[in-house]
C-alpha cells in the first residue's frame, strides 16, 4: 500500500558551528539595533525599528537555510531477513545425548520446519549465509548439502557484517544457527559489539545440553625440530569439564606403534592435569606422534581424546667410528676431513702395532692401549651413526665372528651405516669373504683367501662417473650437472684398486675405472646403508683445483656428501616430496610438489602413492612444472596420518624400491574447534537478549522466535518545492529594509 506524507524540510540545515555563528550574529543585530535607537523617546518607535531589524535578519537566515516543502511517496514492502548457519568444524561434533551431530540436527531442523521457512520466504526477502571466519552467501539447498570444515568460529565478525548490512538498509532482522563456540570473542567483547545493534537477532542452538561432559587433550608442547639420538620432551595438558578428581591413562604412539603410557591425575579445582614424555629419536626425517586418552562413559565428544603432532628429526652431530689398520696418507687426509667437519663427532683408532710385532718390553710398560673390541662392537656399536673400516684386517685384534655379526645386525636391523675403504688389508685382502661382513658389502668377495697380487692392482687409473653416478646426489660436488661432470673428469688419477668379483645385484656403482671396475659402490641393506670405496689413494683428490687456491674442496665435499647420504639427509635424496604444510583439516586439498636432482628419475608416469589412514592406497596425477618438478593435489577427508611415497624410475626394480622417497602429514580437525565441548549457549542467549530477539534450541518450535512479519515503509520518491524561490519573499525583504530606512530618516536617526 502506498501513502503520501507532506512535511517541511531545510535543504541546507546548519551544523553546530554554523548555528553558534548565527546565534552570535542575532545577538549582535539586536545589540546594534538597540544602540542605534537609544535616542528615540518613544518606546513604540524603538520597538518598530528593532522588530524590522530582527525580521529582516531572520528572513535572510531563512533564505540561507534553503527551506522547502517536501511531498514524500512511501511504499510498503517486505522486510529483509538473513538466515545465517554456522559452517565451522565444531558443527560436526555431537550436540546431545541423542547422538546426532550438530550438523545433522541443523539439517533435520530445516527440513522438518520447511513450512515455517516457506512462510518466512513469503513474508520476507530471505537471504541465506554460511559463516566461519566470515559471511558468505549461499542457498538453502547448499546448506542442506554443506559439510562444515571452517577452522574458526568468529561470531564477532558475523555481528559486524550484519550490522553493516542493516545500516546500509540491506537487512532488517536475522536468525543465527550456531553452537556458539566462538574461539575468538569473549562475552564482554560481544556485549560491546551488540550495543550498536538496533534490530532483532534470533538465535538457534543445535546443542541441546547446557553442560556437556567432556575430557580432552587441551595442548601439546613439543619442538617441531629435534636431533637424532638426542631425547626431547613432550608436555601434554589434559582438561575436563567436570570438577571431579580422578586418574586417566595417557598413551603416546609413534605412528601406530605404542611407545609409552603414563597416568594423569586431574585436579577437581583446576580441572587440569599435566604429563610429560621423553622420546629419543633413532632415525632421521619427519616423525608423527599421537597422544591418546580413553573415551569415558557418558562422554559425548571423542574427537578431542587424541591429538597428533610432528617433529622433524635432524642431525646434530654425525657420530663416526673410524678404524684404520695402519697410518697412511689416505688415513691422514680422511681423518683431517672428518675433523674439519663441524657436524661430525669422530672416534678414531689407529693400529700402530700388530700383535706379531717384536716388542722388547712388558705389556704394562707400553703406552699404546689395547684395541677395545668388546666395547666397540658389543656395548657401544649402536651409539655410532657410521662405522668405517679403512685398510683394516680384523683377525689379529681379537675380532671374532660374533663381533662381525653384531656389525651386520647394526646395519641391517638397527639402521646403521658401514663404509669399507680400500687398501691391502681391505675386502679380499682382509679375508672378509668368509665373514658376515661380506653379506652386507655392495661388492662380491671371494670366499677363499687370495694373495696380495690377486687382491689389489697397483696400476694408476682415472675414475669415471657411471650413468647413475652422474645424477646421484653423493657425486654432486658442484650444483650444475654439466659442470659437475666436467669437474669429475679433471680429478687426479688414483693409484691402487682392490680387485673384487663384481657388484651385488642390488648394489649401485657410482664411480668406476676406465675398464669398468667399480671404484665406489653403494647399497641399501634393509634398514641400513653400506658403501665400498675400492682404492686407498682418494687423498690425491685433496689437491684438485689446488692451483686455483681451492685446496681440498672437492675431496671434502665428496666424503661429506657420502656421510650425509649414510644418515638419510633429505637434501641428498634423488626425489624430494614436499607438502605445503604438515597438518591439514578434513576437506582441505593437500598440495604436493615433487622435485628431483635427476630429471630422468621421475616422470608423469611415476605417480605418487598416498597411503590413507585406513591402509588404502591412491595415486595422484601429476602436472609438469619443469623438467625436474611436478605438482599435484589431493583432497583429504579422513582424520589420521597420511604417507606419500614416490619410486624413482630406474633400470632395477629392486633399486627403485629401496630408494623411494617418502613424507608424511597429519589430517586433524582444527585445534580450536575441538578444544573442549566447543559449545556456548550463553553467547547465543546474549545475542538474542541484547538485540531483542529470542533464543531456542533445535528441539523447540521456530514459532517461539521473535519475528515480526509486518511490512516496512520505504520512500519510493518525493517532490521538493523551495519556499525561498518566490518573488514575494524578496519583495517582503526589500519592503522591511526600505521601511526601516524610511522610518529612521523620518524620526531623525542616522
Amino acid at each position: 500500500m502506498d501513502s503520501v506524507i507532506n512535511h517541511f524540510v531545510l535543504l541546507n540545515p546548519p551544523n553546530i558551528i554554523e548555528g553558534i555563528v548565527f546565534l552570535l550574529l542575532l545577538i549582535l543585530v539586536l545589540y546594534g539595533s538597540y544602540r542605534s535607537t537609544r535616542h528615540l523617546d518613544s518606546t513604540k518607535k524603538r520597538t518598530v525599528i528593532v522588530s524590522l531589524h530582527l525580521l529582516s535578519f531572520l528572513l535572510i537566515i531563512f533564505i540561507l537555510f534553503n527551506p522547502a516543502y517536501r511531498t514524500a511517496n512511501y511504499k510498503e514492502d517486505k522486510k529483509k531477513l538473513a538466515i545465517i548457519v554456522d559452517s565451522s568444524w565444531s558443527i560436526n561434533l555431537p550436540g546431545g545425548s541423542e547422538g546426532n551431530t550438530r550438523n545433522e540436527s541443523i539439517k533435520s531442523y530445516l527440513v522438518q520446519h520447511n513450512k515455517f521457512l516457506s512462510q518466512i520466504e513469503k513474508d520476507f526477502y530471505v537471504e541465506y549465509y554460511l559463516f566461519d571466519q566470515g559471511l558468505r552467501t549461499t542457498s538453502l539447498n547448499s546448506i542442506l548439502k554443506n559439510e562444515p570444515n571452517g577452522s574458526i568460529t568468529d561470531i564477532g565478525k558475523v555481528l559486524e557484517g550484519i550490522t553493516k548490512k542493516n545500516k546500509n538498509n540491506e537487512l532488517d532482522t536475522a536468525i543465527i544457527i550456531s553452537d556458539g563456540a566462538d574461539n575468538k570473542e569473549a562475552l564482554d567483547s560481544l556485549s560491546e559489539k551488540l550495543a550498536g545493534v538496533d534490530f532483532p537477532i534470533n538465535t538457534i542452538s543445535p546443542v541441546t545440553e547446557e553442560n556437556i561432559y567432556d575430557i580432552w587433550i587441551d595442548d601439546i608442547e613439543a619442538s617441531e625440530v629435534t636431533f637424532l639420538r638426542y631425547p626431547f620432551t613432550i608436555d601434554v595438558s589434559i582438561k575436563s569439564s567436570i570438577g571431579d578428581s580422578f586418574e586417566i591413562p595417557v598413551s603416546l604412539y609413534e605412528e601406530d606403534k605404542l611407545i609409552a603410557i603414563k597416568e594423569a591425575s586431574l585436579d577437581k579445582d583446576s580441572k587440569e592435569a599435566k604429563v610429560a614424555f621423553e622420546v629419543n629419536p633413532l632415525s632421521l626425517g619427519r616423525k608423527i606422534y599421537t597422544v591418546s586418552i580413553p573415551v569415558l562413559s557418558g562422554e559425548l565428544i571423542a574427537e578431542n581424546n587424541q591429538k597428533s603432532f610432528f617433529t622433524d628429526v635432524i642431525i646434530n652431530k654425525i657420530r663416526v667410528l673410524h678404524v684404520a689398520g695402519r697410518p697412511s696418507w689416505d688415513v691422514k687426509f680422511l681423518r683431517k676431513a672428518l675433523k674439519r667437519n663441524p657436524n661430525v663427532d669422530l672416534v678414531s683408532f689407529f693400529i700402530l702395532r700388530d700383535p706379531s710385532d717384536l716388542v722388547f718390553a712388558s705389556e704394562r710398560e707400553l703406552s699404546l692401549i689395547p684395541f677395545p673390541v668388546n666395547e666397540l662392537f658389543s656395548n657401544e656399536l649402536d651409539t655410532f651413526d657410521i662405522v668405517i673400516f679403512q685398510d683394516f684386517q680384523f683377525q689379529p685384534y681379537g675380532i671374532f665372528g660374533f663381533h662381525l655379526q653384531n656389525l651386520k645386525n647394526y646395519v641391517s636391523r638397527d639402521g646403521g651405516a658401514f663404509l669399507m675403504i680400500g687398501g691391502s688389508n681391505s675386502f679380499n685382502g682382509g679375508d672378509y669373504g668368509r665373514t658376515s661382513v661380506s653379506d652386507i658389502l655392495p661388492v662380491e668377495l671371494d670366499y677363499m683367501p687370495r694373495t696380495l697380487s690377486e687382491t689389489i692392482s697397483n696400476q694408476k687409473f682415472h675414475t669415471e662417473l657411471t650413468d647413475i653416478g652422474k645424477s646421484h646426489p653423493i657425486m654432486r660436488i658442484v650444483p650444475n650437472k654439466d659442470e659437475n661432470e666436467r669437474q669429475w673428469s679433471t680429478m687426479p688419477e688414483l693409484e691402487g684398486l682392490n680387485i673384487v668379483q663384481g657388484l651385488n645385484p642390488s648394489a649401485t656403482a657410482l664411480l668406476s675405472s676406465a675398464d669398468g671396475d667399480p671404484v665406489l659402490a653403494v647399497e641399501n641393506i634393509d634398514n641400513g646403508k653400506v658403501a665400498a670405496f675400492m682404492s686407498d689413494s682418494s687423498w690425491k683428490w685433496n689437491f684438485a683445483q689446488a692451483s686455483e687456491g681451492n685446496l681440498s674442496a672437492h675431496y671434502e665435499k665428496f666424503w661429506n656428501r657420502l656421510f650425509l647420504w649414510f644418515v638419510n639427509d633429505p637434501e641428498l635424496r634423488d626425489v624430494k616430496i614436499n607438502t605445503d604444510k604438515p597438518i591439514y583439516n578434513p576437506g582441505e586439498n593437500a598440495k604436493i610438489e615433487i622435485s628431483t636432482l635427476a630429471p630422468e628419475s621421475i616422470n608423469k608416469n611415476s605417480l605418487p602413492v598416498i597411503t590413507l589412514p585406513n591402509g588404502q592406497e591412491k595415486r595422484i596425477e601429476l602436472n609438469n612444472i619443469s623438467p625436474s618438478r611436478y605438482s599435484g593435489e589431493f583432497k583429504v577427508e579422513e582424520n589420521g596420518i597420511y604417507k606419500i611415497s614416490v619410486v624413482p624410475e630406474g633400470e632395477s626394480e629392486k633399486y627403485r624400491d629401496l630408494n623411494k622417497s617418502e613424507t608424511i602429514f597429519i589430517v586433524e580437525p582444527p585445534e580450536n574447534e575441538v578444544r573442549g565441548p566447543t559449545a556456548n549457549q550463553d553467547i547465543m542467549k546474549l545475542i538474542a537478549q541484547k538485540s531483542g530477539g529470542s533464543f531456542i534450541t533445535t528441539q523447540e518450535s521456530p514459532e517461539k522466535l521473535n519475528i515480526d512479519p509486518s511490512k516496512k515503509k520505504t520512500i519510493a520518491g518525493y517532490k521538493t518545492k523551495k519556499l525561498w524561490d518566490n518573488p514575494f519573499i524578496f519583495l517582503l525583504l526589500i519592503g522591511m529594509l526600505s521601511s526601516e530606512w524610511f522610518l529612521r530618516r523620518r524620526w531623525g536617526l542616522k
